[in-house]
């Protein structure tokens, strides 16, 4: 990760949520403000990610640091008690979560991702549930640095729609922009040079993710002939490449899935 554009990002800070960002000497301090855990050392990238969208949170899209929660413990299993805890959360005034965040280092996003979001926010949101809160977006959160520019990356769903992994799982249906000021989570569209392209450079846990995406839709469980899928397939990468020679400056691209 190049620390120095996260730290010309920190640096632009109007309200220092992130307080202190030493990353020579691995030193955070994060504003009194925010509850929860006190830390004080960057012990992974993950911190970083941290650091990163707190300020962003508050200085961008308007979220009050009294309103930020860090770190939460839950107590889980009897008699042998598990301890795990949500990395964010920001609550509305009435102390209900609205962004139930985990988060992930750039390297660490792609790895078992369905896993952490069945366990780490769905499994916890039903623990938050229990205390009597309710709970608006789960949110698997990292980000990437793409020519000198931080970008988010973002899963964030809708949990009064998708109560339990399963029901969300059958449809995957999210969005990828953190809302500002608890207004509603939006998925911003593919556009042919604009803000949000096509990437074209990727990791090896991202091709592998999307391998396993493809994968699990033109098998659909199984059931289908392999005649069928391999024409589907043969359809999917004509229609792409029609797509990308047809499709102007500032027009969203056709075969991408906003769902």
């Amino acid at each position: 990760m190049d620390y120095k554009i996260i730290k010309q990002y920190l640096d632009k800070q109007n309200i220092k949520v992130v307080e202190t960002y030493d990353f020579e000497k691995k030193k955070v301090k994060y504003s009194e403000k925010i509850k929860g855990w006190k830390i004080d050392k960057f012990r992974g990238d993950e911190e970083i990610v941290r650091a990163f969208v707190l300020a962003k949170l508050v200085n961008e899209l308007g979220y009050k640091p009294e309103n930020i929660e860090i770190e939460k413990e839950y107590d889980i299993g009897r008699p042998k008690v598990n301890k795990p805890r949500i990395d964010v959360i920001v609550r509305d005034n009435e102390g209900n979560a609205f962004l139930y965040i985990e988060l992930k280092s750039p390297q660490d996003y792609e790895k078992d991702k369905d896993e952490v979001i069945e366990k780490q926010l769905f499994n916890l949101a039903s623990q938050e549930k229990g205390q009597g809160y309710d709970v608006k977006y789960l949110t698997l959160f990292s980000i990437e640095i793409v020519n000198g520019e931080i970008k988010d990356k973002c899963i964030i769903i809708d949990y009064d729609k998708f109560p339990s992994f399963d029901s969300w799982e059958k449809v995957r249906d999210f969005s990828d922009e953190i809302p500002a000021r608890y207004g509603l989570a939006q998925k911003e569209p593919y556009v042919k040079g604009g803000k949000k392209d096509l990437e074209t450079n990727f990791s090896k846990e991202q091709l592998d993710n999307m391998r396993k995406g493809l994968h699990n839709v033109l098998w659909g469980g199984g059931g289908t002939d392999d005649n069928d899928v391999f024409a589907s397939l043969v359809n999917i990468i004509l229609a792409k490449i029609q797509d990308e020679d047809e499709k102007e400056t500032g027009n969203k691209w056709g075969q991408v899935s906003y769902a």
